[in-house]
């Protein structure tokens, strides 16, 4: 139910009220004819209010862009040394271990998988991931925006030579 209360103001000017539906609108017209001024109201009604839905949230990304997909590939802030296995030190062993990494959008290494190892079972795939996990990166950034980034690594162990062998 619309109701609509009109009252005259001073200066000449109408004032329009409507009530609907618990909302209050006040709109007033002014009209000029022939040098004098007059008040009119408008014969239309007001718009009904529209309820807008807000936006829903943005999501974040969740991938891991691998390094040929960023605009600026992580660079490593903190060095890691992995330590050489003991069982291929005692057997003069070298090897090689290959990572891959999983950086979030600050640097920190979220998580290490070894893809390979070679030879297996010397430790060369633990001490990889070992070191690896206390890594950190400068931030890999796509579209100008941080992102998170997938890494693989390669990773050498070269035996340690004795001073016989020199």
């Amino acid at each position: 139910m619309t109701r609509t209360a009109r009252g005259s103001v001073p200066g000449g000017r109408l004032l329009q009220a409507a009530a609907a539906g618990g909302v209050l609108t006040l709109g007033m017209v002014l009209l000029a004819v022939s040098g004098s001024a007059q008040a009119a109201s408008s014969a239309s009604r007001p718009a009904p209010a529209r309820i807008v839905a807000p936006a829903p949230a943005a999501v974040p990304d969740s991938r891991h862009y691998p390094a040929n997909e960023l605009d600026v590939r992580p660079g490593i802030k903190v060095q890691v040394n992995p330590a050489y296995p003991a069982r291929a030190a005692r057997e003069n062993v070298s090897g090689k271990a290959i990572v891959r990494l999983y950086i979030d959008v600050n640097g920190a290494v979220e998580r290490v998988e070894v893809e390979r190892a070679d030879p297996a079972g010397y430790g060369f795939d633990d001490s990889a991931a070992q070191a690896f996990s206390a890594a950190r990166f400068s931030p890999a950034m796509k579209d100008g925006k941080r992102v998170r980034a997938l890494m693989r690594v390669e990773i050498s162990f070269d035996a340690p030579t004795t001073k016989a062998q020199r």
